[in-house]
């Protein structure tokens, strides 16, 4: 077990804040939105870009996964360009590890895919994922002891004015439209930054809709502010219930 800790150590790279783009970084951003539609952005927070350009720099964003299209809608069309994401520490480290990540659990568990299918996807998108989320800028997570990595890495991105981006839902069940559970993890941070810093810091729920094809920036909540009439739990089921509420506005813009 401990050469196994090793192993996985030693398989893991050095993590580094991306605090700006690089050539490649914008030549795939670019090919993105050749290949793919923007989409159209509504944003709740009056005097703000749509796109959410003008985000606070030291902020938390929640989003919802939509299978991979919200991750990748978040990263290409929002034109905050200074922010890191929380991902599957698997897809962070080596070619196996991302392959059977790719097939147990995202192709198969959480997509629902036929084995082959599965297989043939997760030979060939693992093969060069790492380049993408090199791209997309990862910070890695963990469901044990670990997640205070996840969070020391978000400090360091914190204080160099780069914001981190959640996909808290549960989704061991699939992804749907309609969040059931959120994990707490990004709560559990909010948190230990108000201990560590003595501030609340501002948490903005994003909602993307694949049909219509829209992004739904939310006002943001503070956790120290909801924690004064509510417990952890009707705290973490306020965000729930906010991002839930955020894709009824993208279903009644597309009915005007």
């Amino acid at each position: 077990m401990r050469v196994k800790h090793c192993l996985l150590i030693k398989n893991m790279k050095k993590f580094k804040v991306k605090t700006r783009e690089r050539l490649y970084d914008r030549l795939i951003r670019g090919l993105s939105r050749i290949i793919k539609r923007k989409p159209k952005f509504i944003n709740l927070n009056e005097g703000m870009e749509l796109d959410g350009r003008d985000l606070p720099k030291q902020c938390m964003l929640i989003g919802n996964h939509n299978g991979a299209g919200g991750p990748y809608s978040f990263r290409t069309f929002m034109k905050r360009k200074r922010f890191m994401i929380w991902g599957a520490h698997p897809m962070c480290e080596n070619y196996k590890s991302r392959r059977h990540y790719l097939y147990h659990t995202f192709y198969r568990q959480k997509l629902g895919w036929s084995k082959p299918r599965a297989k043939i996807m997760s030979w060939f998108f693992g093969s060069f994922s790492h380049i993408i989320y090199a791209h997309a800028g990862i910070i890695p997570t963990y469901t044990d002891g670990r997640l205070s990595r996840t969070f020391k890495y978000s400090f360091e991105c914190l204080e160099k004015d780069v914001s981190v981006f959640v996909f808290p839902e549960d989704s061991s069940e699939g992804y749907k439209e309609q969040i059931e559970k959120f994990w707490p993890g990004f709560l559990h941070f909010a948190i230990l930054y108000y201990k560590r810093k003595g501030e609340d810091l501002p948490i903005y729920t994003c909602y993307y809709h694949k049909k219509p094809k829209t992004i739904v920036i939310g006002k943001p909540l503070y956790v120290q502010e909801l924690l004064k009439e509510n417990s952890k739990e009707e705290v973490l089921e306020i965000f729930r219930t906010y991002m839930n509420s955020l894709r009824e506005y993208a279903v009644e813009d597309n009915k005007k």
